[in-house]
């Protein structure tokens, strides 16, 4: 099975400026990536159909919800000051210190795509509880890059487990992968 990788290169000294302002420059990418993610869920579904009726993935529908997703985790992580340069408009990423990858993994499981939304009920419960806590160290972090210029390691060791969480989740709700998200 295929997982997902997701990972950002830690950088202690951050600019204030920037993150101070963070949420005003991450408006255009939340947006975007907003009406994409809808775009995504669609795709999904168009999927689901397809992996049920023919036993395999449409490749084609697979590159464009995996590139979504890329967009988004991209645009998210830098909304939730994790870096601070800022990401490129579109499915190919610059020079964001992010990496992310994803391979097609075929023939998918035709009963866990199935029963995807049942299975990940668990997976979406634990979310829940990571990103509120992510949402509260997200926040002490700002005042701690505000103050100090340096975004703490501990707050950003947390903050990248529970971005690569969110990231498996939605490829797995995406049907981009039978791997099962883990918060690691």
């Amino acid at each position: 099975m295929a997982a997902v990788t997701f990972d950002i290169e830690y950088t202690a000294q951050r600019d204030r400026r920037s993150s101070g302002l963070r949420i005003f420059y991450a408006i255009p990418h939340l947006i975007l990536t907003g009406t994409l993610n809808s775009f995504g869920e669609a795709l999904a579904v168009v999927q689901w159909f397809i992996i049920l009726f023919t036993g395999k993935r449409n490749q084609s529908l697979w590159n464009l919800s995996r590139d979504v997703l890329n967009w988004q985790s991209r645009a998210n992580s830098y909304t939730g000051l994790m870096y601070d340069t800022y990401p490129n408009f579109g499915f190919e990423r610059k020079d964001e210190p992010v990496t992310f990858g994803l391979e097609l993994e075929e023939p998918p499981d035709r009963l866990t795509n199935a029963l995807r939304l049942i299975w990940a009920i668990p997976a979406l419960l634990l979310a829940i509880f990571i990103f509120i806590g992510a949402i509260v160290v997200t926040l002490v972090s700002w005042f701690a890059i505000l103050f100090t210029g340096n975004h703490p390691r501990g707050m950003f060791n947390f903050l990248l487990k529970a971005h690569r969480y969110g990231v498996r989740l939605c490829a797995y709700l995406f049907l981009l992968t039978d791997t099962y998200p883990k918060f690691e």
